[in-house]
């Protein structure tokens, strides 16, 4: 039984992405064409050997030709065979890799494509280091067993079952002794490629977290530097390095046995053909040249069943991180465009929460029976304590996943009923964290909107008090980042992601603590071109900067996802006392 799961596992990998295969059927015809050919000449070669021992060597009979004859058109067709046969491999290893490169670029493109349409909540659970090493080392180990094993497998099990059928047509005993020794090299691949399956397996996880800790480490190297922890933080990739290595070890342990197995049994064919085939020389009308056609046929066989076993390790590899290249690509992407979507209305006042709670997959609500509504002309806010449901809420109103009861309206319309990209294009959303490209700023900027021109970016920039540091740039725009915008500070960052978000013409903005790492009067350039936005869009700013809250025109106090109060910060003053606690905690915090 668990012989049959692998065998289904390893067939259900290669069903399931088949389809990447059958875009290249041309190629892979043309491949199996000059396999064949590969094969007929490959069995051909030892003949002209036999030819040249039974006909120039050793001559039983008299013939009619000169030695020499035999000899030179012995060695010129064998030259012949060699050369053509050589050519043949050329063009079919060619055609291979041009499909396995095509393959390679189209399961990442799929896969690629697949990450980012799923949920956050897929990258919280899946750190990306994992994800990189799946995307980056597995591909490429799915591929050869995809393209390299299967051309591979398929050539020779061709050559195997041509070269046993060649070899009963010589002398039927010996090749049946040798054919014996088959059944033992099938069983001990088996047993030993479920074995390393599972070596692999383990391997390429412990690589995932090995990556995973590379990553984060990288990122936080300013932070470990501080706190004086780089030797430490060594040891530990050190130690995860280590644990990696063992696996890979004992999956390179496993694969040395195989094939020194597999040579032990060949061996024992090959000896098996030498003495009964010299046997059968001296006692029966077994010719030289013909036990040399035999003794070819084994070493010939040898070649396909060694390098068969050898890929059997690529394709136990190849289940493996096929394996987990699935587990992304079964992963169901929960937001799906409606079958009978409407269209994003063309101006759109007000953006409302009507009874809506959100439930995480780990059972914790982040938002309860919250009703709101928030409307052009006027900058909202929302505030409360981290935890509150502020970005939830955010989330929601951007549609990066659904209410778990109740509805958000757009326009009047539950965003459901639009189709995900018309109402993407419709909102414009700066998350709490900077998030930068190494590429050039203008470049950042055109991720807001690919079309924009420079009057636009520069405008946008203006808006967002960022304009003064990219003139300050020696090249402006066009200055190229550092991963994650490094060579900025926090503050220029934070107004480059600003400037961004202003840039796309969108009904409803949602910005996340915009005046963080801002000093007093980028903070308040920040604030007034909020405020000119509010005029004609909805604006709705995260923030527990208690100091900015009292140029807003309405504020929505939350806890505990519910909405506790609603009004202007003077109003939640007087009447609120917790949200004058909570005030009087955020200035504690930031003084």
């Amino acid at each position: 039984m668990s012989r049959f799961a692998r065998i289904s596992a390893g067939l259900r990998v290669w069903v399931r992405f088949a389809e990447h295969l059958g875009e290249h059927r041309g190629r892979l015809v043309g491949v199996v064409l000059l396999v064949l050919v590969s094969v007929g000449l490959e069995l051909l070669r030892p003949w002209t050997v036999a030819w040249v021992l039974d006909n120039a060597l050793i001559r039983e009979v008299e013939l009619p030709r000169d030695p020499f004859f035999y000899l030179w058109t012995g060695a010129v067709a064998g030259a012949v065979i060699v050369l053509a046969r050589s050519y043949a491999n050329y063009l079919a290893t060619l055609l291979s890799t041009q499909v396995g490169h095509s393959v390679t670029r189209s399961l990442r493109n799929r896969i690629f494509g697949h990450l980012t349409d799923l949920p956050p909540s897929f990258h919280a659970r899946h750190k990306s280091g994992d994800i990189l090493v799946r995307l980056m080392g597995d591909v490429p180990i799915l591929k050869t067993m995809l393209v390299d094993s299967g051309v591979v497998i398929v050539s020779r099990t061709i050559l195997i079952v041509s070269t046993i059928v060649m070899a009963f047509t010589v002398d039927f005993v010996t090749s049946a002794a040798i054919v014996v020794v088959l059944p033992l090299i099938a069983v001990t691949v088996r047993f030993l490629a479920k074995r390393l399956t599972s070596a692999v397996r383990k391997q390429r996880r412990k690589e995932g977290r090995m990556a995973d800790y590379l990553h984060e480490a990288i990122a936080a190297n300013v932070l470990i530097q501080s706190l004086g922890r780089s030797s430490d933080t060594a040891k530990t990739f050190a130690k995860s390095n280590r644990s990696a290595a063992r696996a890979e070890m004992r999956a390179a342990r496993l694969a040395a046995v195989m094939s020194a197995s597999v040579e032990s049994l060949l061996g024992i064919a090959l000896a098996i053909a030498l003495g009964l085939g010299a046997w059968r020389v001296l006692n029966t009308p077994l010719s030289v040249g013909e036990l040399t056609v035999l003794l070819s046929y084994v070493r010939t066989l040898a070649k396909p069943i060694r390098s068969a076993a050898k890929h059997a390790d690529k394709i136990a590899k190849g289940t493996a991180c096929g394996d987990r290249i699935l587990e992304i690509l079964d992963m169901p992407v929960e937001l799906q465009d409606p079958p009978d979507p409407v269209p994003v209305p063309a101006e759109v006042t007000a953006l409302a929460f009507e009874g809506v709670s959100y439930v995480y997959d780990d059972g914790s609500k982040a938002l309860d029976g919250l009703d709101a509504e928030f409307r052009a002309g006027e900058l909202s806010a929302l505030f409360g304590r981290s935890g509150a449901g502020k970005s939830t809420l955010a989330a929601l109103a951007t549609r990066l996943f659904d209410p778990t009861e109740g509805q958000v309206l757009f326009g009047g319309v539950d965003v459901r009923r639009f189709k995900l990209q018309d109402f993407r294009d419709s909102q414009a959303f700066d998350l709490q964290e900077p998030v930068l490209f190494g590429e050039t700023l203008r470049e950042n900027l055109l991720l807001g909107v690919p079309d924009a021109e420079d009057d636009a970016l520069l405008a946008a920039c203006k808006l967002a008090a960022a304009d003064q540091f990219i003139a300050d740039l020696p090249e402006g725009l066009d200055t190229v980042l550092g991963a994650g915008g490094v060579g900025l500070s926090g503050g220029e960052r934070r107004r480059l992601c600003l400037a961004r978000t202003f840039l796309r013409p969108t009904p409803l903005v949602i910005v996340d603590e915009p005046f963080v790492g801002l000093d007093k009067p980028t903070a308040q350039r920040v604030r007034e071109s909020l405020r000119e936005l509010a005029k004609e869009r909805i604006v709705i700013v995260i923030t527990h900067e208690t100091r900015q809250l009292e140029d807003f025109d309405h504020i929505l106090y939350l806890d505990e996802g519910r909405v506790v109060d609603r009004g202007t910060h003077s109003e939640l003053l007087l009447r609120n006392p917790a949200y004058r606690r909570a005030t009087e905690q955020a200035d504690a915090r930031a003084s």
